[in-house]
């Protein structure tokens, strides 16, 4: 949006109001606050005193504070032109594919009804002509196994997104857990519910205007977007585009914005602003949905999800009795110790497989042989994964966290109070992150809460 387009916009606004058009003077000031100059330089621009470019300027701002329903001021003038011109194009832009002007149709078979959380009937060749759903999976993993189980997560996924139109779903879990897999094979399931889906990874850490205009880019279907340098600008044209159309957004690798050497979802210097666009995509009402995958949450969804059903969290633990599957596909023996391995990973599916080829390797595919030594050995390559888990821990997570990987029994915060060298509001803290994290699991014992560490950190600490 340039100086023009502002001075068109606010003329119309003025001349709307008062049935007059925009005078020199007031757009002389309109251009001069759009340059991000003082009253006194606009005065001199003007040929008028100071008081007078104010006594105008008042004025303009009222006329177009009860045009647009809101507080207009010298400092807020910007952000506010900006959004309302781009929302107005966005409106204007959604109208234009719905009536069939445009052709964005690229892949998937069946058409969307973008306000409907169920599949529309069709019974035309009309209904047939509707725009399909267009689909960017460029950074979306390949399709591979999925172990399934009678208590899947896709059914709960889909129950949140189609019946309970839950706008932002956040799937938590360690590296290798399967969050990726699960919103993957998500996406067939659902994608005929949707007008536009699209799939980005924040491995590489971009900034959030970067995110923002990759992902409008991919919903208008054009490149040529004058983009606000406004960032509040650009939230605004994103959840208007989520408000005109049902969109689904996943965003892959978010623990790389979070913050390592702190408690668990503190975004890192310069990421904070990503926790913005959540809290727009989780409280203000819309069609769409976001899906985050991460290894912790960020703290700020942790704050609303309990109370708002529209915010989901979904925290991954392993995959039970269906990590069989895995044990048998690698031909791995001693089945009647099976579960042992599978509750030593957590049921993690790829923890499980790294270490299946350490067994056949190293002892012939003999479970109960590799399990025979104590502690465990740890393949490396899950002793690397388990290494970057570790070095994401502030140091008080470190110091509750040893005295539970050091205990053979759960173990209460009574207990660990005895052995925590800090306060005990940090321990509680800690032990709270850890939890987050999945690095510790709590349980009921009698009447208290007990911590115990998963047993693939217990052997990597003590090994």
């Amino acid at each position: 949006m340039d100086v023009q387009d502002v001075l068109k916009l606010a003329d119309e606004l003025v001349f709307a109001k008062t049935g007059k058009h925009l005078s020199s003077l007031q757009e002389t000031i309109l251009t001069g606050v759009w340059s991000s100059q003082k009253y006194e330089e606009i005065a001199e621009n003007g040929k008028c005193s100071e008081s007078h470019v104010k006594r105008v300027a008042s004025d303009l701002w009222q006329i177009i504070s009860a045009m647009l329903g809101e507080d207009i001021n010298k400092s807020n003038l910007k952000a506010t032109l900006e959004r309302i011109y781009f929302s107005n194009n966005v409106s204007s832009f959604w109208k234009d594919v719905k009536i069939g002007r445009m052709n964005v149709c690229t892949e998937t078979l069946h058409p969307p009804s973008a306000k409907q959380s169920s599949p529309p009937t069709q019974t035309s060749t009309e209904d047939n002509t509707q725009q399909k759903p267009q689909l960017d999976l460029r950074d979306a993993p390949d399709l591979g196994t999925f172990y399934n189980s009678p208590s899947s997560p896709l059914t709960t996924l889909e129950t949140w997104i189609l019946e309970q139109n839950c706008r932002l779903i956040t799937i938590a879990g360690m590296a290798g857990s399967g969050k990726s897999s699960i919103a993957r094979h998500l996406i067939p399931q659902i994608q005929t519910q949707f007008d536009r889906l699209i799939w980005r990874s924040l491995r590489t850490s971009p900034r959030l205007e970067i995110t923002i205009k990759n992902i409008i880019q991919f919903l208008f279907d054009r490149t040529d977007i004058n983009f606000p340098d406004n960032t509040d600008a650009q939230l605004s044209i994103l959840i208007e585009t989520l408000r005109e159309n049902r969109c689904l957004i996943i965003l892959d690798d978010l623990q790389q914005i979070l913050s390592s050497g702190q408690l668990a979802g503190n975004y890192k210097p310069g990421y904070e602003n990503y926790g913005t666009l959540f809290k727009l995509i989780g409280e203000l009402p819309h069609n769409s949905c976001l899906i985050l995958n991460t290894w912790e949450p960020p703290l700020d969804i942790l704050t609303f999800t309990d109370d708002n059903s529209a915010v989901c969290l979904l925290q991954l633990t392993g995959l039970g009795e269906a990590a069989t599957e895995i044990l048998r596909e690698k031909g791995l023996l001693d089945e009647e110790r099976w579960p042992d391995l599978i509750e030593l990973y957590q049921g993690n599916p790829l923890w499980l497989k790294l270490v299946a080829q350490t067994i056949n390797n190293l002892f012939c595919g003999r479970v109960a042989q590799y399990l025979s030594y104590e502690p465990v050995l740890i393949c490396e390559e899950v002793g690397q994964i388990l290494q970057q888990h570790y070095q994401r821990l502030s140091e008080i997570e470190k110091q509750a966290l040893a005295p539970i990987c050091n205990e053979t029994e759960p173990v209460s915060l009574t207990q660990l109070t005895a052995k925590f060298q800090g306060s005990q509001a940090e321990l509680f803290k800690a032990v709270r992150s850890l939890v987050w994290r999945g690095m510790i699991e709590k349980n009921i014992r009698g009447d208290e809460t007990v911590f115990s560490a998963i047993m693939a950190v217990k052997q990597y600490l003590n090994s």
